[in-house]
């Protein structure tokens, strides 16, 4: 019960947040971002978009219509394409949990088998070499690794496209066609982002598994004359607790999208709608970016907490 009250606090001040932050911004939606290149509206103009979505009312009534809309699902409307927030965040959500959910999958798993080559092999100047070249390029910004697999693979082999998501009028060649020609346009960006987080689950992987390696209960197990795979599942089980944590922390966040990578591939995910909401100042749509995000992080946290209490007692104790 500690445990929920906690989270029903935190979802609260999330709520309050993503309606404070966006207003604390320098700018404003009626002057575009605010800066030199800001449109400015006629004054007949700006007034009625000020009244038509209640910007001239204090800020405490602007809360309190914000807050009386969210039990009916209502997040307002954009300032900008003037539809329902949550009908624009609905279009976008799916896009990114397919590219973004995918490429956490992969890179666990990826991540998963190169920390435990390395772990169980890690003398061989192949693993050695293949754990070094997986953390340099991981170490990479996302900018600059998309810029190089944009250069190679759309510019110069032209195997890939340089972004979008959907070939115009592919899905009216049958199903299968449209689900290829989807996956064709996640190659680049998904393999981005694979690039990016495979370094965390190997390394995160090997740490986990080294302080096993020696312990009684595996030099039990191969004195018992289990095979090697099942040596290797008694070390894993140890092992796969903090891996799947950050597999659930990635996953929570994916939600949120990859804003620099769907910005570069013009990938019309939840951070490309991120980052055009917060160039426009569209405080509806920011907010319900911030909202769906952030739920979505407290949600999954809430399942890692209470199926790491279910693990271990001493966690349930420490709550």
């Amino acid at each position: 019960m500690r445990r929920l009250a906690r989270y029903v606090g935190l979802v609260c001040t999330v709520i309050l947040l993503n309606f404070l932050v966006p207003r604390l911004l320098p700018g404003s939606p009626a002057a575009g971002g605010g800066g030199d290149e800001a449109a400015v509206l006629p004054s007949a103009a700006y007034q009625a978009l000020v009244a038509t979505y209640h910007l001239d009312l204090p800020l405490q009534a602007q809360l309190a219509r914000y807050l009386a809309g969210l039990p009916r699902g209502d997040l307002g409307w954009s300032l900008t394409s003037h539809r329902p927030v949550a009908r624009i965040v609905m279009e976008r959500l799916p896009w990114t949990l397919l590219l973004v959910g995918s490429a956490v999958v992969l890179a666990a798993a990826l991540g998963g088998v190169l920390g435990w080559a390395a772990a169980w092999h890690g003398r061989r100047r192949a693993v050695r070499l293949l754990t070094a070249a997986t953390v340099g390029v991981g170490a990479l910004p996302e900018f600059l690794i998309a810029m190089v697999l944009i250069v190679v693979f759309s510019s110069r082999l032209q195997l890939f496209p340089s972004g979008g998501a959907t070939t115009p009028f592919a899905g009216e060649a049958g199903l299968m066609w449209g689900l290829l020609d989807v996956a064709w346009h996640a190659a680049l960006p998904g393999l981005t982002l694979v690039l990016g987080f495979t370094p965390a689950f190997a390394l995160l992987m090997r740490s986990a598994l080294v302080p096993v390696l020696g312990e009684r209960y595996l030099v039990t197990a191969r004195a018992k004359g289990l095979t090697s795979g099942r040596v290797v599942w008694h070390a894993l089980r140890n092992a796969l607790p903090p891996v799947a944590t950050l597999l659930g922390l990635r996953l929570g966040t994916a939600v949120a999208g990859a804003a620099v990578v769907e910005r570069i591939f013009a990938y019309p995910g939840m951070g490309l709608l991120l980052y055009e909401a917060v160039s426009a100042r569209d405080y509806p749509l920011m907010q319900g970016v911030f909202l769906v995000a952030s739920l979505a992080v407290l949600t999954v946290n809430l399942l890692l907490d209470l199926i790491a209490a279910r693990l271990d007692p001493r966690v349930e104790g420490q709550a």
